[in-house]
């Protein structure tokens, strides 16, 4: 019996399109495989795992409860919160899981990007080149390497996922399709308030889709037709976009600096930023996890220079708009999409960020598969040729810079040392830098790195904050005196807060002046937070705090009745940090 013909191998379309996601996940893992080793940062992840008591009880009926009630974090988003709950269940306290399932949703979402562009082009070749750069642009690394950003990644899921559904809706007009789309809109809503601009980014993926379909446009004698067709499927996306909006601007109302920056700074600040976000994408380099907004930048003069950018990149958009009208779309993609994330309502003290490039760079993208079909004049061969070593090269510097950018994630003292020989001296990284020298137990560093950064602040405050954690790291290494010496000098500088008046208390009781520990513990439990938070820190000090008080109060009641005093054990459980 003669056998029958083997078939090729890959003998479809379906089967090129998964060769290529399993390209895009393999080119991602290559970067991104370094954080199986990568520890917690300081920054924010404390909230989002090993700080919150909620998160630290895993997956129950009360943690659930509270990630779709509490606004922690200045934000809602219950989907985020569950993702992290699992994660406790499944890695427990150990980073490399949490952050190895940030690069599988982070690979996810790559090739949903590829599939979401291929359908609303049909060209391989851009939606490749768009999903490249999102999937190993280096100014990305925040958002994978970054455990607390997960809610990015999540986001950027359920946003691709819409985008497919809608642009089935489209061709079919399906009911399912467009309930699917709303579905995905919701999730997205859930992990992250970006998804509230997906609505209006629908209408740049119809109109993508119109640019690539000629066939489908509509005749000039219907255009209220056109328009009606258009706008009346987003409606009630925006609507929920605008009911998200409202409970994110109320979630976010403490963090919110309106006050401290005037609306014509923050005006200044998002022109400043646009411009810095141009450059962050077509030049990533001096990428930094914090950049500091100074006051005396935000000064008119200082946003010419972007205006003038950002006038002209639209009036070349506009020229080319008939026979490139992707660089028009792609262009109000990248300025629709980072609205919300802009700096026009000021949440914190930075003046941008990386990972709020996220999703708005991929219509920065849209240049490049653009100049990739313009090669189409030079002939086939030749065009073939020259698209793939320009792929290869993007693709190959890529990943090394993402290599490198990812290895400065490794931990807290790395990421902000690193943060401060690009930005220079800024509080928030110095502090951060101390946090994570003292968490690591790192003593002897935090010391001379603490000693070191006061003699050059000049801010009295900061200058206090650290000698609180001089004092500590003193007091951890034994040295009693000194860091009580140390707080002293925290509270001469206005640093009166309860980490200070801890160290005088414990200090204190290691060298058997119950007296005096008990008053500075007295001070420290007066402006202590309540128990029962979300931070598991505050939480245990606030207990460590009941039971020193009741060690101290004992010690004194029997040191008035005994003679010679006795001082207390300073290896009681009680004294442990």
């Amino acid at each position: 019996m003669t056998p029958a013909p083997r078939k090729p191998l890959f003998s479809s379309d379906y089967q090129l399109d998964i060769l290529i996601c399993l390209g895009l996940v393999l080119a991602i893992f290559i970067p991104y495989r370094q954080v199986a080793g990568h520890r917690f940062t300081e920054f924010d992840d404390g909230i989002y795992t090993f700080y919150n008591t909620y998160i630290i009880k895993g997956l129950c009926w009360e943690s659930i409860r509270w990630a779709f009630t509490n606004t922690e974090a200045a934000n809602w988003h219950p989907l985020t919160w569950l993702s992290h709950l699992i994660d406790r269940e499944l890695f427990s306290s150990h980073p490399g899981g949490y952050l190895l399932e940030n690069v599988a949703w982070h690979a996810l979402a790559s090739c949903l990007c590829y599939l979401a562009f291929l359908k609303a082009t049909g060209s391989r070749l851009f939606a490749f080149t768009v999903a490249l750069f999102f999937a190993l642009h280096p100014a990305n690394v925040e958002n994978v390497a970054w455990t607390a950003e997960r809610k990015s990644i999540l986001n950027a899921v359920f946003w691709f996922s819409a985008i497919i559904a809608y642009l089935v809706f489209l061709e079919t007009r399906s009911f399912e399709s467009y309930g699917l789309t709303i579905i995905f809109h919701i999730l997205g809503l859930l992990s992250k308030a970006m998804s509230v601009t997906l609505p209006c980014t629908l209408i740049l993926i119809h109109l993508l889709y119109l640019s690539y379909h000629p066939d489908h446009r509509e005749t000039s004698s219907s255009w209220l037709k056109y328009a009606q067709k258009l706008i009346l499927p987003i409606l009630p996306l925006l609507a929920l976009s605008i009911y998200f909006s409202a409970v994110t601007m109320s979630a976010q109302s403490i963090a919110m600096a309106d006050t401290v920056y005037p609306f014509g700074h923050r005006l200044i600040n998002v022109l400043l930023s646009y411009e810095r976000y141009l450059a962050m994408f077509f030049c990533p380099g001096n990428l930094a996890v914090f950049y500091p907004l100074f006051f005396q930048d935000l000064a008119f003069r200082q946003a010419i220079p972007a205006i003038l950018i950002l006038c002209v990149l639209s009036l070349l958009a506009i020229l080319l708009v008939r026979r490139r009208p992707q660089l028009l779309i792609g262009w109000c993609w990248f300025l629709g999409t980072m609205v919300p994330v802009a700096g026009l309502v000021q949440v914190g003290s930075q003046s941008h960020a990386d990972r709020y490039l996220y999703i708005p760079m991929l219509g920065l993208a849209f240049v490049f598969p653009v100049l990739f079909e313009e090669l189409h004049s030079m002939g086939t061969s030749a065009r073939r040729a020259l698209t793939g070593v320009l792929l290869a090269g993007f693709g190959i510097s890529m990943i090394v810079a993402t290599q490198i950018q990812v290895s400065y994630w490794q931990d807290g003292v790395t990421l902000f040392q690193h943060s401060l020989s690009v930005t220079g001296d800024c509080e928030t990284s110095v502090q951060n830098v101390a946090v994570a020298y003292s968490r690591a137990e790192r003593y002897r560093e935090l010391i001379e790195f603490c000693d070191s950064k006061i003699a050059v602040a000049q801010n009295p405050l900061h200058k206090g904050e650290l000698a609180t954690f001089k004092a500590s790291a003193l007091n951890n290494t034994y040295k009693y005196e000194a860091a009580i010496e140390s707080a002293l000098k925290a509270l001469a500088w206005g640093d009166a807060e309860v980490s200070t008046y801890w160290v005088l208390a414990l200090s204190h009781y290691r060298l058997g002046h119950s007296d005096k520990a008990l008053e500075y513990l007295k001070k420290a439990r007066a402006i202590q937070p309540a128990r029962g938070k979300t931070d598991f820190v505050a939480t245990i000090r606030g207990l460590q705090m009941v039971d020193l008080e009741e060690e101290l109060k004992a010690s004194i009641a029997l040191l008035n009745k005994s003679s010679p005093q006795k001082s207390p054990d300073p290896a009681g459980s009680s004294g442990q940090r």
